[in-house]
């Protein structure tokens, strides 16, 4: 459990340090594809989906992934975990069940607050890496403002373009990878699976 714990810490708060990403200037093609990945997440409101969680270590979770945009997400982790992850729309909120203890996070300190935003627009000084390979597009992140607190890596299949996993990479070089099967797009999604626990026992 507290290797699950750092772990959570790892992929929703990122620590600052002295990793300077960088990568060759950007292509008309990759601005392209940038383009339809922005289109094709604007048209999701609502997720839900059954997630893998792999850490830097090998260390392996798994759960149910809730989204609603904007600001909206959850990870129902699957026991043993008795852990929390949501966000309500200001805070990403970490919930330890068995000690009623959180830690929490403004949305726009995270990873993946790109993911969550109102209307998704990459900033294309965020955006370092565009590759394609077997069907496959990857788009890699940085927050152009924090260049040294690591990056954050979305993986699609393209044919039809769909989200499958993303990557986040710490300053120390290690990656916390999620990925997505059973995908339901734009169902209906409980709003109360959005606050925080005390807030749902009022």
């Amino acid at each position: 459990m507290r290797t699950l714990t750092a772990l959570i810490v790892l992929l929703f708060a990122l620590p600052a340090g002295a990793q300077q990403l960088t990568a060759p200037p950007i292509t008309t093609e990759d601005r392209a594809d940038v383009a339809r990945v922005e289109a094709h997440l604007n048209g999701i409101t609502t997720m839900k989906a059954k997630f893998v969680q792999i850490g830097p270590r090998g260390e392996i979770a798994e759960g149910t992934f809730y989204l609603s945009r904007p600001g909206r997400m959850r990870f129902e982790y699957d026991p043993p975990a008795k852990i929390l992850v949501l966000a309500d729309g200001l805070r990403v909120i970490y919930y330890d069940k068995e000690l009623d203890h959180e830690n929490a996070w403004p949305i726009g300190g995270t990873p993946l607050a790109p993911l969550l935003a109102r209307r998704i627009e990459f900033n294309p000084n965020s955006v370092i890496a565009v590759a394609r390979q077997s069907g496959s597009l990857r788009i890699t992140l940085i927050d152009p403002q924090r260049r040294d607190e690591g990056s954050l890596t979305l993986v699609f299949t393209d044919g039809p373009l769909e989200l499958r996993q993303w990557t986040v990479l710490d300053t120390q070089g290690l990656s916390t990878v999620i990925a997505l099967s059973s995908m339901e797009i734009n169902p209906t999604v409980d709003p109360d699976l959005f606050f925080a626990p005390e807030r749902r026992e009022r």
